[in-house]
């Protein structure tokens, strides 16, 4: 493990390479290994310990009772996951956390933890900002569920992520039906927003789609 890739972390930017090598000397820390779609945590299991994704890529995505699933975000290394909820009342992870790609997670002792933020504020002020980002972060995840339609939330989409996706992908990440979903697609192709190649997703005109969003 790379003390230089754990440094560029938000949680460990501008800390000391010394202070954290010997931080992960003493404290008890494990580094797990995953192979493309597993599990690194189920949606409402206990989190007992702090879990920073070193290498890889994975999805996060929520599911109902009646097995409806929405995705929430994809996080590449270096991040920490689920960071807030350690600390919490109900200290359980809202998200099941699936691997894309071979994952490297490095889980910190909680308590191990605390006690590196009380001896170092840098490390207490990068996780504070951390956990405020994500607030910002879920408070516009739910102006986008709460307040758009499905056309508004389509197009901020489209707007952010232009490229390839499949249409299952998009309705995964907006929660919504695939069929609704290619209604809108195609109301956006008709009134001359975007055009579909396949897989691929073009915006020809930016304004129209920022009108809608």
């Amino acid at each position: 493990m790379e003390i230089e890739k754990l440094l560029t972390s938000p949680v460990f930017r501008n800390f000391p390479e010394e202070r954290l090598t010997e931080f992960l000397r003493s404290a008890p820390a494990v580094l797990r290994v995953y192979s493309p779609n597993d599990f690194v945590a189920l949606q409402n299991s206990l989190c007992h310990s702090l879990y920073l994704l070193y290498e890889g890529k994975v999805r996060t995505h929520m599911v109902n009772g009646e097995g409806k699933q929405v995705t929430i975000e994809d996080i590449e290394a270096p991040r920490l996951l689920a960071p807030a909820f350690i600390f919490a009342t109900d200290n359980r992870f809202p998200v099941n956390i699936l691997t894309v790609t071979p994952c490297e997670v490095l889980i910190i002792n909680k308590e191990e933890f605390v006690g590196l933020m009380q001896k170092e504020p840098v490390v207490m002020q990068n996780f504070l900002r951390i956990i405020s980002d994500r607030s910002i972060f879920l408070s516009r995840k739910l102006n986008s569920f709460a307040l758009r339609n499905l056309k508004g939330r389509l197009a901020a989409y489209l707007l952010e992520r232009e490229g390839q996706h499949s249409q299952q992908e998009i309705a995964d990440v907006l929660g919504v039906a695939r069929p609704s979903l290619a209604r809108v697609l195609a109301e956006l192709i008709e009134e001359g927003g975007i055009k579909m190649d396949k897989r691929t997703i073009r915006i020809v005109d930016r304004e129209l789609l920022t009108r809608y969003r």
